[in-house]
């Protein structure tokens, strides 16, 4: 293997120590992509914690690479990058202000983690003719995931691995996801890349095979996800790659393809309307009736306006939403709990506010714009077909965030930026001069990248902590199903050690003590209550350290509640069940047991009003009507012995 020298345009050979260096780089920063995308998307930190980890790795070497090896070729910037790496900025400093501080850290960690994998990506994508292999394995992973699709297909089956896909998928392909739209999105970011790879001589042969078998098992795979923001992406991706080739070609081109891909379209659906059942099955519906087919999307988005008056500028912060969504919740009704809006943009403007969505909106025009001069001007077909594929896997990933939440399952967005940063690193070594670095250059990107490597090792240990502490916290949960109360406090006070911002060990050290508070028995009267007394107070401590890091967990401030009346403090949580209420009022539970604590402290006329709000919002249960009856009863009674005689 040779590479263009720094000085001169000559060729050097790469020594066998700069190749393994560069190995060991690739593996670390492929593992989200492949590796993740294999443990269920990694949509739970077991699965995306080691993504990180390993990603901030590989990282932090191609960073430190200049120092290691001087002839490194000089650095690229792809355009649009140093507007990504202000949102990034932007998206850490939130961290100060966000509703719930672990969360908006872990979602900064993603956004530095795609940053410097982006960076790292198309400095490796400069060196030599590595992009054919390193394009391959992504093909190759994804046709693998594909061919499992088809088993589950054949079979079936709603296995996913060692667990069972949820009943509302039915039995869509989802591959090793859990959820089919997020396979679909994987495989429709990289049909417009297999496809100008299977055209483009200069791939090989064994790459271009290699894409004609990704098409031709995942394409079947795309059509049984059941997907249609899948389906979108893959037709707007491959449409935006053939405009950009065309007008590459000529202004003519251009034209042509910009009558005839509407005409092909029109032509295309209305064969996959009449040939596949599963088109009509999923679009029918569409056209019959937008809101009931989106499920509950379009209900969502009509409380997203709210949520964004109120925090206009900043936004309620990075991975907020979840917790921040309860007490706008008015149109749908159907589960407590959201993670996702199901639309990356209306989730960008809610969790990070205007100033957010302007750095976000900013960043990827550049990108776009970038991308689309990148492939007007290669003097190179190489260069310029990579980098229009890339261009339609973006596409893609942003049609079909209209309607999903793909840039929030790890291996995805690791994967766009996979391709990117591979295009952008062939654009690069092929198009711009070779120019030679000067010692202060050498020397400023020496710095640089220790800087970049020592900001990279922050993240891999905020990753590694952060899934430590799950581990333990799991832990500690399990112990506690089991009842093996010596080892429950051993396990959170362990997840403490390793990630002091998470408030999930306090919360899970709350309710165990709440829990012995409740069933503390001694045969001395006195004992008893100094020990049920105790138990509970340290509860209390736990709830509220809880809070501290977490002031919209509901679940604290419903143990909280448990805690005073086991402490003998009922005003003070009838306090904090009315907060709980009043955060999720969907939340059925929660609100029957503000009824149940008003019966206890004898305000029944507040308590029947809360039963009977109950019954009007249509979240009641039996406990709703059944103290509704009382009271009525308890009521009437009241009333004879008042009217009755003396």
């Amino acid at each position: 293997m040779s590479d263009p020298l720094e000085r001169g345009g000559g060729q050097r050979r790469v020594g066998w120590g700069e190749r393994g260096y560069d190995c060991c780089c690739l593996l670390l920063l492929m593992w989200p992509a492949t590796g993740g995308m294999w443990l269920m998307g990694s949509t739970r930190v077991w699965g995306y914690a080691p993504g990180l980890l390993l990603s901030f790795l590989g990282a932090s070497l191609v960073l430190m690479r200049p120092v290691v090896f001087p002839h490194t070729p000089r650095w690229f910037v792809p355009p649009g990058f140093t507007g990504w790496g202000l949102m990034t900025a932007y998206a850490v400093a939130g961290v100060i202000w966000a509703s719930v501080p672990h969360a908006a850290r872990a979602e900064a960690l993603r956004w530095m983690c795609l940053l410097a994998a982006g960076f790292a990506w198309t400095q490796l994508g400069i060196r030599g003719h590595r992009w054919k292999w390193v394009l391959g394995v992504l093909l190759a992973a994804v046709t693998l995931t594909g061919l499992y699709a088809w088993v589950q297909h054949m079979d079936q089956s709603r296995q996913v691995l060692w667990m069972l896909r949820p009943d509302q998928y039915g039995l869509r392909a989802s591959g090793t996801y859990l959820c089919p739209n997020h396979l679909a999105n994987m495989i429709a970011m990289l049909v417009p890349v297999a496809l100008v790879v299977l055209v483009l001589p200069a791939a090989g042969f064994p790459l271009r095979i290699l894409a004609g078998y990704f098409l031709l098992v995942t394409t079947p795979v795309l059509y049984w996800t059941h997907s249609r923001s899948g389906w979108l992406g893959m037709a707007g991706g491959v449409g935006a790659m053939l405009l950009l080739l065309a007008w590459r070609k000529s202004r003519a081109g251009l034209l042509v393809i910009v009558v005839a891909l509407p005409l092909l379209g029109a032509v295309g659906g209305w064969i996959a309307w009449k040939t596949l059942p599963a088109v009509q099955e999923r679009i029918a519906p569409v056209i019959e009736n937008p809101e009931k087919a989106s499920g509950i999307r379009m209900k969502m988005w009509s409380d997203a306006p709210a949520m964004f008056r109120d925090h206009p500028v900043l936004g309620h912060g990075g991975g907020s939403f979840v917790w921040a969504y309860p007490p706008y919740q008015r149109h749908v009704t159907q589960h407590l709990r959201y993670d996702f809006i199901h639309n990356d943009y209306l989730q960008l403007a809610i969790e990070y506010g205007g100033v957010g969505l302007l750095l976000a909106g900013l960043a990827l025009v550049a990108s776009l714009w970038g991308m689309g001069r990148g492939v007007l001007g290669a003097r190179t077909d190489e260069a310029a077909y990579l980098l229009a594929g890339a261009g339609g896997g973006v596409v893609g990933s942003l049609l079909h965030a209209l309607f999903d939440f793909n840039f929030h399952i790890f291996p995805n967005p690791h994967a766009l930026v996979w391709i990117g940063g591979m295009a952008w690193g062939v654009w690069a070594a092929m198009e711009r001069k070779s120019e030679p670095v000067t010692p202060r250059g050498q020397l400023v990107r020496r710095v640089l990248g220790g800087l970049g490597a020592a900001g990279c090792m922050v993240g891999a240990w905020l990753a590694l902590s952060t899934g430590m502490a799950y581990w333990a916290n799991l832990k500690g949960d399990l112990a506690k199903s089991r009842l093996d109360w010596d080892q429950v406090e051993a396990h959170y006070q362990r997840a403490n050690r390793w990630d002091a911002w998470d408030w999930k060990p306090y919360l899970g050290l709350g309710h165990f003590n709440a829990s012995r508070a409740l069933w503390y028995r001694d045969p001395d009267r006195a004992a008893e209550q100094e020990g049920k007394r105790r138990l509970a107070e340290e509860a209390i401590g736990y709830f509220q350290a809880a809070q501290e890091r977490n002031p919209l967990e509901m679940a604290a401030e419903f143990g909280l509640a448990r805690a005073h009346n086991a402490a003998g403090h009922p005003e003070e949580a009838l306090e904090h069940y009315r907060n709980a209420a009043r955060h999720q009022r969907r939340h059925v539970f929660y609100r029957e047991q503000l009824g149940i604590q008003l019966r206890r402290l004898g305000q029944d006329d507040e308590a029947m009003e809360v039963f009977r709000q109950n019954v009007a919002d249509g979240v009641a249960t039996d406990v709703s009507r059944m103290n509704i009856r009382a009271l009525e009863r308890k009521a009437a009674r009241a009333a004879a012995l008042k009217d009755a005689p003396p």
